[in-house]
């Protein structure tokens, strides 16, 4: 668990890293258009706390095959983050995806 807990706070750590920079350097070419992607980061991070719970009772439960209703929540939350920045504008809506890609990417950067 411990273990878990430390990749879970390394991942946020290079999510939120990717999505400040993304948006600086974003800023320069879209002006305040750019702070979607710190909606999307933020999406993100809830995401990858939700996915830590989700395979802490993985772990703690019976191998018994039951629906997990945080994976439901989790992508609801995905959907409804981009609804929201799709309402405003385009643009808004894929920098918010490109916020949301970051838990990817951070996935990926902390692979050992």
């Amino acid at each position: 668990m411990k273990e878990l807990q430390k990749k879970l706070k390394e991942m946020i750590r290079k999510t939120i890293i990717l999505g400040s920079v993304e948006t600086v350097i974003l800023s320069i070419f879209f002006q305040l258009q750019s702070l979607w992607i710190l909606w999307g980061t933020f999406a993100a991070i809830l995401g990858l706390i939700m996915i830590s719970e989700n395979i802490k009772t993985f772990l703690i439960k019976s191998k018994k095959r039951k629906f997990n209703s945080l994976f439901l929540i989790r992508y609801l939350i995905y959907g409804i983050i981009l609804s929201i920045a799709g309402y405003y504008s385009t643009i808004g809506m894929f920098f918010s995806f490109l916020g949301l890609f970051n838990m990817k990417i951070a996935v990926i950067i902390s692979q050992k």
